[in-house]
């Protein structure tokens, strides 16, 4: 058995997969007593630092930035939704199970902290206030080990329905490998909604004629079953659990 890996997969094309995603409403929040004074910087921002950015940032999978107060303001309403009713940020572990470092879930103070910056009129405050700007990497999120990417772009259409679309890449271990963390990127985040990566065993009838790179859509015969033959490694899903 070899060592542990880090892998890191690169979605060199752009294909755009869809899912219909359900979210259980949920009462708003009734916020108790915030201070009146609460701004952006001495109040939000840290919030937002700590649970938001890492996602919404200029180059990253959220659909606009919150790292200044320009950036923040004229969402000030979806963002009072969508941390009342618990939709963001985005988390589907069970948390009765166990505690995970990167648990991004607001607190109860935290999300009456941003409905109350929401309701009395979303103030900038002080710039004084505002904590020095987070740091984060770009570029891949894991120090990967092997860098494994598509063997040919997905060129989309200008318009129209695209199917799931499948791909074969071939990757040649030369002995067993533990996998303990892996990260999706896709080349083109305008084009990608979303995508996964299977483990195909060597002895699987999954796509063994396939032609490594050449997308083959959904239904297609020469997919073969892949019913109990496949694992899942990872998946690019953003809001959904990346």
């Amino acid at each position: 058995m070899g060592r542990i890996a880090l892998v890191g997969l690169f979605v060199a094309g752009a294909t755009a997969w869809w899912h219909g995603a359900q979210i259980a409403a949920q009462s708003p929040v009734a916020t108790t007593a915030i201070g009146a004074s609460v701004t952006f910087t001495k109040d939000v921002l840290p919030i937002l630092q700590k649970n938001c950015q890492s996602c919404h940032r200029p180059g990253e999978v959220a659909p606009f930035s919150l790292l200044s107060y320009q950036d923040a303001r004229p969402y000030g309403r979806a963002i009072k939704n969508a941390v009342s009713i618990g939709q963001m940020p985005p988390w589907f572990a069970d948390e009765g199970f166990a505690k995970y470092s990167n648990d991004k879930r607001l607190s109860k103070r935290d999300v009456e902290t941003l409905v109350a910056w929401v309701d009395k009129g979303a103030p900038e405050g002080d710039p004084k206030d505002a904590p020095p700007p987070a740091h984060f990497e770009d570029g891949w999120q894991i120090k990967p080990d092997m860098i494994i990417e598509m063997p040919k772009p997905f060129h989309l259409p200008a318009s129209g329905t695209i199917n799931y679309q499948n791909m074969v890449v071939k990757v040649n271990f030369p002995e067993d490998r533990w996998v303990i963390a892996a990260e999706m990127r896709p080349g083109n985040r305008k084009g990608v909604h979303h995508g996964r990566v299977n483990l195909r065993p060597p002895d699987s009838d999954y796509m063994k004629d396939a032609e490594p790179g050449l997308a083959y859509e959904n239904g297609d015969k020469r997919l073969g079953r892949s019913s109990g033959v496949i694992d899942l490694l990872g998946k690019f899903n953003p809001g959904l659990g990346e």
